[in-house]
């Protein structure tokens, strides 16, 4: 019996949920490569900037706490453009964009500092009331999305820089840890650079997955 040999079909690989051929694929994780390696650069040149040309000690006023707020708007920015223009998702979107709006406003203490001591619980508690009613008035646009988006590429980058943001660079940054480790040539500046550049890190990386995520649903929607 004659052999028939199964032609062999080139299957797409899927990306963002769309169908892309393997070259597309390599194409497409080599701009996300580049661009975030961009990102990193930029935050990483913030730091150098402060301690070798500004001698700051990565403080409230410092080029690192400013990018970190600059890209903790746009974050925010980004999730409030998809709430306006996609109202079937809008509950998730109003949860995400809140969520960062509350961590802008935590950035921003030193500024309502000026108001009264703490006063950013207020505006951040405010925010917060806000963002939970509407997403348990309109938990269809709230819930479907969320697990879509856990589904979603970006998803996984995102989880690991809120990790980082939240958990990682609390405990590395502790003041126990580095007077352990430098004894009697502690000096604050090596604590706030260490923990203040986890942070930017962080920052980098949340916006970066949430731009992918906005180019992803624009590209869709078009």
């Amino acid at each position: 019996m004659k052999n028939i040999e199964t032609p062999i079909i080139e299957t797409p690989m899927m990306l963002d949920n769309v169908s892309i051929m393997p070259y597309q694929s390599i194409k497409f994780a080599l701009s996300l490569f580049l661009l975030l390696s961009a990102l990193i650069i930029i935050s990483a040149g913030a730091i150098h900037i402060d301690i070798r040309y500004l001698n700051d000690n990565i403080g409230e006023n410092s080029l690192t706490e400013y990018l970190q707020q600059t890209y903790l708007l746009i974050t925010v920015v980004l999730f409030a453009l998809l709430c306006i223009r996609h109202p079937k998702n809008r509950g998730f979107y109003v949860l995400v964009s809140s969520f960062f709006c509350v961590l802008l406003i935590r950035e921003l203490d030193a500024f309502f500092d000026q108001i009264s001591h703490g006063f950013w619980v207020y505006p951040a508690a405010l925010v917060t009331v806000f963002a939970i009613v509407y997403a348990a008035l309109n938990v269809k646009t709230t819930i479907e999305p969320l697990g879509a988006y856990i589904k979603h590429n970006s998803f996984g980058l995102m989880l690991g820089a809120m990790v980082t943001l939240l958990i990682f660079s609390r405990l590395f940054g502790m003041g126990d840890l580095w007077h352990g480790a430098l004894h009697d040539s502690y000096a604050r500046i090596v604590k706030n650079c260490v923990e203040e550049g986890v942070e930017l890190l962080a920052y980098s990386l949340i916006l970066f997955s949430a731009g992918w995520y906005y180019w992803s649903v624009s590209s869709k929607s078009h």
